[in-house]
């Protein structure tokens, strides 16, 4: 009998969709590693997995996306394109599968870039698409993957949004979050939830309010064992001053996976 996925669920806002462009090894199948696409189908985890955005996907020279007749597919870039959208969830997949070789890992990418904690609530809206109910979305896409697997942890980066409008009840909106995706996936306390700092590179308006999240996912972890906080100081931008890049990327998924270890003592 086929062992069943060991699935990662990704959540929040664009420092976890991914906002890197992607190198050469971003755009490689990982056998044994797989992604969840918005229809609800498995397929490769081959950047970007997070198609949240219109802005996320592959470009030519030109700057024209270039799409196909299904949207979920990974197009590859021609000479001269690139693909933008590169994540922190491949790399902690793959880090997973090398640690347990004989389970496939599957990755449910469902963070949304630009929404509060707000969004992150039952009924929650995309403030920037209408109709869109990233919480939602986010338990029925988890509700599909558990069919053949198992979450073994919950990747979250969320908040510079609740900083920058000086949401002062950050706290109180996360713990409820956490609550809301622990009760709704029946998640135990043996599932970690790794939560990554807000960064040290923003402009001076928004670093001044970081505390604001960074404050919050410390209690938290004071609180709660599962909870375990990523500190990202230290890691480099995208020239924007607001998103991670693909190297930052590939190192926050690495501390995730480390932490992972530290919790689960393997």
């Amino acid at each position: 009998m086929e062992k069943r996925k060991m699935l990662v669920l990704l959540a929040g806002q664009s420092n976890m969709s991914g906002r890197g462009i992607a190198g050469p090894d971003d755009l490689v199948d990982i056998p044994g590693v797989e992604a969840l696409r918005r229809d609800g189908a498995w397929g490769p985890a081959i950047e970007p997995i997070t198609k949240d955005r219109a802005f996320v996907g592959t470009f030519d020279a030109d700057g024209k996306k270039l799409t196909s007749p299904d949207p979920w597919d990974c197009i590859l870039p021609a000479v001269g394109g690139q693909v933008v959208g590169v994540g922190c969830g491949r790399t902690f997949g793959r880090l997973l599968h090398e640690a347990f070789p004989d389970r496939a890992v599957g990755l449910i990418p469902t963070a949304v870039g630009g929404t509060p904690a707000a969004a992150w609530k039952p009924g929650g809206e995309d403030e920037h698409e209408a109709g869109r109910r990233p919480y939602d979305e986010s338990i029925r896409l988890a509700k599909i993957a558990m069919r053949s697997g198992d979450i073994v942890a919950v990747l979250w980066h969320q908040g510079e949004t609740d900083a920058a409008r000086g949401n002062l009840n950050y706290r109180n909106d996360l713990r409820e979050i956490v609550t809301n995706f622990r009760r709704d996936l029946a998640l135990g306390d043996d599932v970690p939830f790794l939560a990554g700092e807000l960064a040290d590179f923003y402009e001076e308006e928004l670093q001044c309010k970081v505390p604001i999240v960074n404050d919050a996912l410390y209690e938290l972890a004071a609180e709660w064992p599962f909870f375990r906080v990523i500190p990202l100081k230290g890691l480099s931008h995208k020239g924007d001053r607001l998103h991670f890049d693909t190297a930052a990327q590939h190192e926050f998924g690495r501390r995730c996976f480390a932490e992972f270890r530290r919790f689960r003592k393997f």
